[in-house]
């Protein structure tokens, strides 16, 4: 896996930004970590902006979705709760959700993707608001293959997309997790990539990152595994949403977090 994380089982960097070396006054920096092109950077590069408080003190999430794909309840209150355990915003965690046309691709390409968001987010980091992106499609990742398939991806610093047509097919009846279980999951595992986990961003306090599936937790009971983002999410998952292991947990919290 790459930085950027579209993920069969390899994640492929499409951001254009790196951080300033410039030296700046806080109030300079809030300006300097807002707008559109502070939202073009590589996975885990906000990840103490999200965590800690020293500029960003609020946060809202932009949800947007293809008609027929509307998120959970569970979902939405799962990231606010999920937000609110492990980054300090005392100013409070807000929610906007949009439904946008469903497009009827079938599958789209990381490109496609990046576009979805240029058209259609509006919120950005501003003043001492920090936003964070999620996007859900209708179709499937277009790298996907028969042996195994992409659920959801952090793609950007503060960018998310969910493949809801995969969702679907793979959530309800015999043996399968529920919607909106698969659906939390999967989500609550990309922010965890949004915070830096594993070792993207966010510094492991102690080694725990899977070897043979990078920027992943070792523990196969953890939220951050790396099964979470692909069709191998049901040879394990129960009708439960898996939660950091205190390895992860100490790492959020060496960064600025609770």
């Amino acid at each position: 896996m790459k930085r950027f994380y579209f993920k069969t089982l390899v994640f492929t960097c499409m951001t254009l930004c790196f951080y300033s070396c410039v030296e700046t006054t806080p109030e300079n920096k809030v300006d300097l970590y807002s707008g559109v092109g502070a939202a073009r950077w590589d996975v885990g590069k906000s990840a103490n902006f999200l965590l800690s408080d020293e500029l960003f003190t609020a946060l809202e999430l932009e949800l947007v979705y293809m008609e027929g794909y509307k998120p959970t309840e569970k979902m939405v209150e799962s990231m606010i709760s999920f937000l609110g355990k492990y980054a300090f915003k005392p100013e409070g965690i807000t929610v906007i959700e949009k439904e946008i046309p469903a497009m009827n691709k079938g599958e789209y390409t990381t490109e496609e993707i990046a576009k979805i968001e240029e058209d259609y987010r509006q919120h950005y980091n501003a003043g001492k608001t920090l936003s964070v992106f999620l996007l859900v499609v209708d179709g499937d990742f277009k790298k996907n293959d028969e042996s195994t398939f992409t659920i959801g991806a952090a793609y950007r610093n503060t960018s998310i997309v969910l493949f809801g047509n995969r969702i679907e097919e793979n959530s309800g009846g015999f043996i399968k997790p529920s919607k909106e279980t698969l659906e939390t999951t999967v989500a609550l595992h990309e922010l965890g990539h949004l915070m830096g986990l594993v070792n993207v961003g966010t510094d492991m306090v102690v080694p725990h990152e899977d070897q043979e599936n990078e920027n992943h937790c070792d523990n196969e009971d953890c939220l951050m595994y790396w099964a979470i983002e692909t069709k191998s999410i049901f040879n394990y998952m129960r009708q439960t949403v898996p939660t950091l292991d205190d390895n992860c947990e100490m790492d959020l919290r060496g960064n600025g977090g609770r």
